[in-house]
């Protein structure tokens, strides 16, 4: 096997990579157009963005950032970067050229920047670099969904399409219905994942955690929260060699989430990426709010939204799984056909519901918060928050409302998302969210008495 990328280097190995990288040019990548490229796979730059490297600034690599994949100083390699090519990647989003340095030189990373920006291609790409034809798990991944891990595991195949060609590679997405015995052993060089599943594998010793050379926790923020999965990270990690190296990324972290990622670092030498909070929306997604007078008139008035409004692909999110049946049945039933997905479902049933919903096969979706990370559906021109995202208590919860508006405006198109507000709290609730990304004004207020021919030109969902 080859030396463990995930111990720190020595210092003038950094140095060296720090230099390289200063004096190289850009390498012209394949595709003639990068930014129609960047469009076709859906990075939401824009110029304005501001990533903000918060590593020490005594660091050789604080601040470095690469133009080019092909920078030779990355060692990506000629078969990952023909897969990266085939997925119309072309340069380097802001969020990858500066922590793919930092990932090649092994140090833990704390990454955050907006939906769409290119996040899970940095990691997939460490995980694949590090790799080796050896018969064992060498890079674990972790998310809070098992659409999420199968997503990932998707965009694993697609990028590392060559190396699994052509040197054997194996990728395993371990979900929850799988049966596994004592004595069994993971052989798949990178594993994917949700926690309990793999704490669970972890202890049975059918996942061999010394073995693993790089830990990634994808949605980091909600992976490291106090109880649930938080606690199940912990005791992966706690599974796993002191030198693994631990990359978390998301669009949105707390102060407590960043403590604990340190200390999940053991130690071992780290960096932290991050943009600007009022930076954090794309600018792709109109955001609205839609007062109506009580819940009976909400349920009457998104009905005749939904019969006028021509939308791609909608998404509709509610609070509770009771809530999901209910509207779904009750909107089906005066003409909208709509699925319903949340965590109490079956798991096959879950999987053919986002099967028909990417396929098109349906238009509408009603789900919790299950749906609310991660997953790409290029045709989503339209969210809708039937309930307003809070935590337990009622205060506001601005995070998940980031990452439920973030499932549209997707691979460069274009999208709208429309709140209903049906009594003040919720109002209360809107109010907290734009002062939190300090964004007074971003939601703006379709008057009650819009019609829905008006309702179609606002919402620009055409």
């Amino acid at each position: 096997m080859s030396a463990v990328l995930a111990q720190a280097p020595a210092a003038e190995a950094v140095e060296d990579l720090a230099a390289s990288l200063q004096e190289a040019g850009t390498v012209a990548a394949p595709p003639e157009d990068a930014d129609a490229a960047i469009e076709e796979i859906g990075l939401r730059e824009k110029e304005s963005d501001q990533v903000i490297d918060k590593s020490d600034k005594k660091d050789p690599l604080y601040a470095i950032s690469i133009t080019s994949f092909e920078d030779p100083a990355l060692e990506l390699g000629e078969l990952i970067l023909k897969g990266l090519y085939e997925m119309k990647f072309s340069r380097p989003s802001k969020i990858q050229a500066a922590s793919l340095p930092k990932i090649k030189m092994g140090r833990n990373l704390l990454a955050q920047a907006h939906n769409g920006t290119g996040k899970t291609c940095c990691f997939v790409l460490g995980m694949l670099r590090i790799v080796t034809p050896d018969t064992t798990p060498q890079a674990l991944c972790i998310c809070p969904t098992r659409e999420l891990a199968k997503q990932i595991e998707e965009e694993v195949l697609k990028m590392g399409k060559y190396l699994i060609l052509h040197k054997g590679i194996k990728v395993k997405c371990i979900l929850r219905d799988e049966r596994w015995e004592r004595g069994e052993r993971i052989t798949e060089q990178i594993v994917i994942g949700t926690p309990g599943k793999i704490v669970s594998l972890l202890n049975m010793k059918v996942l061999d955690g010394g073995s693993i050379r790089m830990f990634v926790l994808d949605e980091a923020d909600e992976m490291l929260n106090l109880g649930g999965l938080g606690d199940q990270s912990k005791r992966i990690r706690q599974r796993l060699r002191k030198d693994v190296q631990t990359l978390f990324f998301s669009a949105t972290y707390t102060d407590a989430v960043k403590r604990l990622a340190t200390q999940l670092s053991m130690d071992n030498p780290w960096s932290q990426i991050e943009v600007k909070r009022e930076h954090i929306f794309n600018d792709q997604v109109a955001q609205y709010f839609y007062r109506t007078n009580g819940v009976t008139e909400k349920l009457e008035r998104l009905t005749e939204i939904l019969s006028v409004v021509n939308v791609g692909q909608c998404i509709i999110f509610v609070h509770l799984r009771d809530t999901v049946e209910q509207l779904a049945n009750t909107l089906t039933a005066n003409g909208h056909p709509v699925s319903p997905l949340h965590g109490r479902m079956e798991a096959g049933a879950r999987d053919k519901v986002l099967v028909d919903f990417r396929n098109g096969t349906t238009r509408f979706l009603v789900t919790t918060n299950v749906l609310s990370r991660g997953i790409d559906v290029p045709a989503v021109t339209l969210v809708i928050n039937y309930d307003m995202p809070v935590r337990k208590g009622g205060t506001a919860d601005p995070d998940t409302y980031l990452h439920r508006v973030g499932r549209t405006g997707r691979f460069g198109r274009k999208g709208s998302a429309l709140n209903m507000i049906h009594d003040e709290k919720e109002m209360v609730v809107l109010k907290q969210i734009e002062a939190y990304f300090d964004r007074q004004g971003l939601i703006k207020e379709i008057p009650p008495d819009t019609d829905g021919e008006e309702f179609e030109k606002i919402l620009n969902v055409q």
